[in-house]
């Protein structure tokens, strides 16, 4: 797994703002009134289909060519965003996910009295049965 990526974005100005997309990856686009700010939303895109294409075990595509790109009109741009994907990856690792648990009304009903947090003692149950002392990332 890599942990830089660089592909090439499209950029077309219309009436009203900036429409961006990611030609090895139909079906993502981003828009944006202003460049900097379409340049992170496409950044954050990437990051996320990447992330998406890694845990389902997909190969990513080769980043085309700037000349392999054919372009609509001749005010749209070519631009080169990169990711770096360890910090997405993290995030994406100690995302809180739901998870739903069965036990018995007296033992909820002890728990809510004694204004226990149940996602942290499962946490701390799970983590204790499986031995681990601290945040994996």
């Amino acid at each position: 797994m890599k942990s830089h990526y660089v592909y090439p974005l499209v950029v077309e100005r219309t009436e009203t703002n900036l429409s961006m997309y990611f030609p090895d990856f139909p079906g993502t686009a981003v828009t944006a009134v202003e460049l900097t700010e379409g340049l992170a939303r496409a950044r954050e895109l990437l990051a996320f289909r990447t992330l998406e294409m890694e845990e389902q075990g997909l190969e990513l595509p080769a980043p085309s060519e700037p000349d392999q790109i054919q372009l609509e009109d001749s005010s749209d741009r070519i631009v080169f965003v990169e990711v770096f994907m360890p910090p997405f990856r993290d995030a994406s690792a100690n995302k809180a996910v739901t998870k739903n648990c069965t036990l018995p009304k007296w033992l909820r009903d002890a728990a809510d009295e004694a204004g226990l947090n149940f996602s942290q003692v499962l946490q701390s149950g799970l983590k204790e049965a499986l031995r681990i002392d601290k945040q994996r990332t």
